[in-house]
């Protein structure tokens, strides 16, 4: 299973590289990646080790003197469920996103149809992070080890 995490991740970094988002080109990333033999369980479980890296440990954004509060308009407060928006809160006390990775969270939440729930907040909260570290990291030939599965 650490080979099929390893590869998908090295996948969804081509992705990235081509410019893709891995929120708004879920649908053909998934599809990519079938056709490359991995089943859903497989994806679903480098989903779930992406959140496990980037949502659990406090973050680089750390700090008692940065706010936390943000106040959601109407629309939001309507389709983004508390549970999402109190995660999104822990996210933000824990120094996890910053103001600006929040509100790109939002947005994304936003786009999707119905309600938002946790299990999808967490999904959005972990793609988008993915996606911003692997840019940030692109620089320094930013490649998958062993130990980043640990």
């Amino acid at each position: 299973m650490r080979q099929k995490i390893l590869n998908i991740l090295g996948h969804l970094s081509q992705s990235l590289q081509q410019n893709k988002d891995l929120f708004y080109d879920a649908d053909a990333i998934w599809e990519e990646l079938s056709s490359q033999g991995f089943s859903e369980e497989d994806i679903l479980g480098a989903l779930a080790h992406i959140e496990r890296t980037t949502l659990e440990d406090i973050g680089p954004y750390w700090s008692e003197d940065i706010p936390v509060c943000r106040v959601y308009s109407t629309k939001e407060s309507s389709q983004i469920s508390k549970r999402a928006r109190g995660y999104l809160w822990k996210l933000k006390v824990r120094g996890i996103i910053d103001h600006a990775l929040e509100d790109e969270i939002i947005q994304k939440a936003m786009d999707l149809e119905g309600e938002t729930s946790l299990r999808e907040i967490k999904t959005v909260a972990a793609l988008t992070l993915f996606g911003y570290e692997h840019k940030s990291h692109a620089e320094t030939n930013f490649g998958f080890s062993d130990s980043f599965l640990n």
